[in-house]
């Protein structure tokens, strides 16, 4: 059939789920613009997708995004009037947000509040989402948070990467967006390492966050941000309604404990698991140490959570289902999964993902670090033998996703008989080429240089012998998991 042929909305269609394919914040642009070529028909919807996201990391993107708001045009022969640029944008995202994927030599770039001055905003008249990569002092860039304050009241969603380091920051910064309903707080592993955990120190932002905020992320949380939104009265009791958490395997558990009775029983959304795997984290350390403690805590404060309470909850997340450790046969650091399962009791429940970062060819027949039989008995029984779905989600693999859809059914057998199981492959890798999903999260146990540059000013320096022990340690390990290929630092 021609494509002129086809309804315009049967195109529309299409275009939608070429921008979605990914399954990304941002989509695939390369495609969408060859799609914006093929014919008028294609063009308008092609072009809502282009424009829907825009990322800003230095001043020269600025001007010529700022050129492209005042001279796009309004109209282009054989089609009806076009909205302008400004109206398509929904997601605005300033500077780089996460320094972990980028190489040594390109550390991204902080975003000067100086230069979303030179940004019209009021041309965004539908921007529904907001991303920083970096939020500087007050003391630093007052004209620039009063901009914030004064241009970006309408936005529904504030996403903060990496720093964020005074409460007086924050209380000025999010007094500027009175309408938030989704707040997200990040920070990559070299931001929080090298600063600190404690990063509001003694202090807590005095500000109560809106009523109409009922989506809340929270990426490797402090203490004392925790102790600000439950002890400080930053959020009202119950008030969220969905709640991502991620954790560091070995950390700090009093964070996690005091949200999930702060706000677990109201709860219809709840994503949480590790942020880094633990072989990321532990190799080269000394991973027996308080491991057992730390299993039996994390076990605790999910038995003692008010998830057994929550009648609402729709969706669980589990993220991070990645082990990458030499002795897989070891569940223990996994065995908060089948006991997370075990709390739940809602009867609305509608989905539960298992969501794995990477997959190696090796690790693919049995993925052994996970305690398959528990979650297929715990799928047989009420309430999760009712749920719809059980998805298994990875990220990268390098394995088909045939061979991944055969494994992981044996894996489950009752909730594959049910015709509950669903695979998600976001990315296959080809056959034989390492997976460095992980293996980027080796950049702050590795670059040492980096944490040497960054923590000159606050931290004694380590003895160079110590670190060179450390590194040869790091370079036999990664010889034997095959990560070799990782770029590794020459300090040395």
């Amino acid at each position: 059939m021609p494509i002129r042929q086809l309804p315009q909305e049967l195109i529309d269609e299409i275009i939608d789920a070429v921008a979605n394919a990914g399954h990304t914040d941002e989509p695939d642009k390369t495609t969408l613009r060859c799609c914006a070529l093929t014919a008028r028909s294609w063009f308008v919807r092609a072009r809502c997708h282009l424009f829907s996201t825009i990322t800003l990391t230095e001043p020269s993107t600025v001007m010529a995004f700022t050129d492209l708001l005042l001279s796009s045009p309004s109209s282009i022969s054989g089609l009806p009037p076009l909205s302008p640029v400004g109206h398509l944008v929904r997601h605005l995202r300033l500077g780089t947000p996460d320094l972990s994927h980028q190489n040594q030599d390109s550390r991204g770039h902080s975003f000067s509040f100086f230069t979303i001055d030179n940004i019209p905003i009021a041309l965004l008249t539908n921007l529904a989402t907001l991303s920083i990569a970096e939020v500087p002092e007050l003391s630093t860039y007052p004209a620039g948070m009063a901009t914030l304050c004064e241009d970006f009241r309408v936005v529904q969603e504030l996403r903060l990467h990496r720093g964020f380091f005074s409460a007086q920051t924050i209380t000025q910064l999010l007094k500027g967006f009175p309408q938030l309903v989704n707040l997200q707080l990040t920070y990559g592993p070299h931001s929080r390492h090298a600063f600190g955990v404690c990063l509001f120190g003694d202090e807590r932002p005095c500000l109560r966050l809106p009523v109409s905020l009922k989506k809340l992320g929270l990426g490797v949380p402090d203490a004392p941000i925790t102790e600000w939104l439950v002890d400080h009265g930053g959020l009202a009791r119950n008030q969220l309604r969905s709640l991502s958490m991620l954790f560091q395997p070995m950390d700090d558990l009093h964070p996690l404990q005091m949200m999930l009775h702060h706000c677990g029983e109201t709860l219809t959304e709840l994503s949480v698991g590790f942020a880094d795997p633990p072989f990321v984290l532990l190799f080269g350390a000394a991973p027996s140490i308080g491991r057992a403690h730390y299993v039996q805590s994390l076990l605790q404060v999910l038995k003692n959570s008010p998830l057994r309470q929550n009648n609402v909850l729709r969706t669980l997340r589990i993220v991070g289902c990645d082990a990458l450790e030499q002795d897989h046969h070891r569940q223990d650091l996994y065995s908060w999964i089948p006991t997370l399962l075990q709390q739940i009791r809602s009867v609305c429940i509608e989905e539960v993902t298992l969501a794995f970062r990477a997959v190696r060819q090796q690790d693919a027949p049995g993925l052994s670090w996970i305690d398959w039989a528990a979650i297929d008995g715990l799928f047989e029984a009420p309430p999760l033998n009712s749920i719809p779905r059980l998805v298994v989600e990875i990220q990268e693999s390098e394995v088909s996703r045939s061979v991944l859809v055969r494994a992981v059914a044996a894996l489950l057998p009752a909730v594959a008989q049910r015709g509950a199981l669903r695979i998600r492959c976001l990315g296959e890798l080809p056959q034989g080429q390492r997976v460095r999903k992980h293996a980027e999260g080796l950049e702050y146990m590795s670059r040492l240089d980096y944490a040497e540059e960054v923590q000159a000013a606050t931290a004694p320096q380590r003895d160079r012998s110590s670190m060179v022990d450390e590194y040869q340690y790091y370079q036999k390990v990664l010889a034997e998991e095959g990560l070799l290929d990782v770029q590794m630092s020459d300090v040395y």
